[in-house]
């Protein structure tokens, strides 16, 4: 039997308006992601990686193509099915870390589950568990407007994976670590893999690109892919 892809794209296409004109950011992307794979999209900042990520992700709609997840066509879900199949299915991590200011590194984490979770009890567990295998544990209780860019990073890193997703898609993920946690946080995705999580990186870091557990590389640039 085939196997079913855990994130397929047909022909995706984005157009934006800047008030004047309309300009094509995506142009007829088409991937499968599967189970078990870990796939690196490469390209320069502005290729198009953050737009292609957030409508795999079911936060953009695409101007025209399809998206699937499992099999399901999430593209013409309406907004709150989507957000029910991204918080069921997806972990996701923000170039820009989207965390919320004011509130404590492990309410970030825990936010995934909120609502419908129940954030106590064996949630908790695993988030400082999560926090802990990035050395971050001790930062708990902090507010995130106290950290740096690094913490922050890996902040955003525990969040994507509280749930336990089937798909991550990881903006830039090795943007702000150094060259040791880089490696740390590639090898821990290579044993998600292992376990059949299915991974999509978006990145330009040549650190990522050198992982020996990258399953294939596909290249954006100008918003299409090679």
């Amino acid at each position: 039997m085939t196997q079913v892809p855990a994130l397929s794209a047909k022909d995706v296409s984005k157009r934006v308006s800047d008030g004047r004109s309309r300009r094509e950011v995506l142009k007829r992307i088409s991937l499968d992601l599967h189970p078990g794979e870990m796939l690196l999209v490469r390209g320069p900042s502005g290729s198009g990686k953050t737009t292609l990520l957030a409508i795999l992700g079911g936060m953009l709609l695409p101007t025209s193509g399809e998206v699937w997840l499992g099999g399901e066509a999430i593209s013409r879900l309406r907004d709150h099915q989507r957000a029910e199949v991204r918080r069921a299915k997806i972990g996701f991590l923000f170039q820009d870390f989207g965390l919320i200011e004011g509130m404590t590194v492990l309410d970030n984490v825990l936010l995934p589950l909120v609502p419908p979770g129940r954030a106590e009890g064996a949630a908790v567990s695993r988030a400082r568990s999560l926090l802990d295998q990035l050395g971050i544990g001790g930062l708990a209780r902090a507010n995130v407007t106290s950290l740096s860019g690094g913490e922050r990073q890996r902040v955003a890193l525990a969040r994507a994976r509280i749930g336990g997703p089937e798909i991550l898609l990881l903006d830039e993920p090795t943007a702000h670590l150094d060259t040791s946690r880089a490696e740390g946080l590639m090898a821990d995705l290579a044993e998600l893999c292992e376990k059949g999580a299915a991974i999509l990186v978006a990145s330009h870091d040549a650190r990522v690109d050198r992982a020996e557990r990258i399953d294939r590389r596909l290249d954006l640039n100008d918003g299409m892919l090679a």
